[in-house]
């Protein structure tokens, strides 16, 4: 299954502590294949990420695993998608 996710961060002047795992995890979770494309927003913070898993809770259980979320700086949106 794809997902689309939009991640918003409600406090940017916290995420500094925790960018350098932020980008550990999220490299660890582009590498089993979770994450298929990340995108960060050029108009203030967030990202934008094509995410792929066998169903969106389990997207959604791994990507709860990013530092920024953990520590409630950022919100992920999902959307299920498919392919045209």
């Amino acid at each position: 299954m794809i997902v689309f996710a939009k991640g918003s961060v409600a406090r940017p002047d916290e995420v500094a502590p925790h960018v350098d795992e932020e980008m550990r995890v999220a490299g660890e979770l582009k590498a089993e294949g979770v994450i298929r494309a990340a995108y960060r927003r050029a108009a203030g913070p967030g990202v934008y990420l094509i995410l792929e898993g066998s169903n969106i809770d389990a997207v959604r259980e791994r990507l709860d695993t990013l530092p920024f979320v953990v520590a409630g700086l950022m919100t992920l949106d999902y959307d299920e998608i498919y392919e045209i």
